[in-house]
């Protein structure tokens, strides 16, 4: 499938028109009609963006592409729980959402982040939604390197490292990330 008829078929998907889809994507209905026929190709960030454009309106974080960098750096900053919540949003949203929208959202992979746990975090976070919709996992969630060197218990205290052990689903826990169930229970 190329990038003409993958455009077509996300927007399609979607019900957005040419017009809403390329006022999303801050582009012109014109130029989003020559991508869509093939006329234009776009490069991979024009791609992104408007593949993006298509998703709910309501989504706070479109792909695991723009969470990955947030949550190594929130990470860094602020530490485990301020990282953890920005993965709350990403579940919230996935609780009211379309399986379209997930594969949307873990269709490319995150660059690396130079932090192993949140790269680790995004190939667990693919591989558990898509299981959650009865999706295939991406194949870049398979990623043997995609492991947290150290283990990252997200739950900060010592206390909750034998709960995190038993809990964690094999999606996290084979990549060296270990939450409790009650950290990915979404209301």
């Amino acid at each position: 499938m190329n990038a003409s008829s993958q455009l077509r078929f996300v927007r399609a998907r979607s019900g957005l028109s040419q017009r809403e889809v390329a006022r999303r994507a801050g582009t012109s209905s014109a130029t989003l009609s020559r991508y869509e026929s093939g006329a234009l190709v776009p490069n991979v960030g024009t791609f992104n963006r408007l593949v993006e454009a298509c998703l709910p309106g309501g989504r706070r974080w479109p792909s695991l592409t723009a969470l990955a960098p947030v949550v190594a750096e929130v990470r860094r900053s602020d530490g485990s729980t301020a990282a953890w919540r920005l993965v709350g949003e990403v579940l919230d949203d996935e609780a009211v959402g379309t399986p379209a929208d997930t594969a949307l959202v873990v269709a490319d992979a995150p660059a690396p982040t130079g932090d192993s746990a949140t790269d680790a975090l995004m190939a667990a976070l693919a591989e558990h939604m898509t299981l959650q919709r009865g999706l295939p996992a991406p194949g870049w969630a398979q990623d043997p390197d995609r492991v947290a060197r150290p283990w990252w218990f997200v739950a900060d205290a010592p206390a909750w490292i034998p709960t995190s052990l038993r809990e964690s689903p094999r999606s996290f826990a084979k990549r060296g990330v270990f939450v409790t169930a009650a950290g990915l229970e979404r209301r």
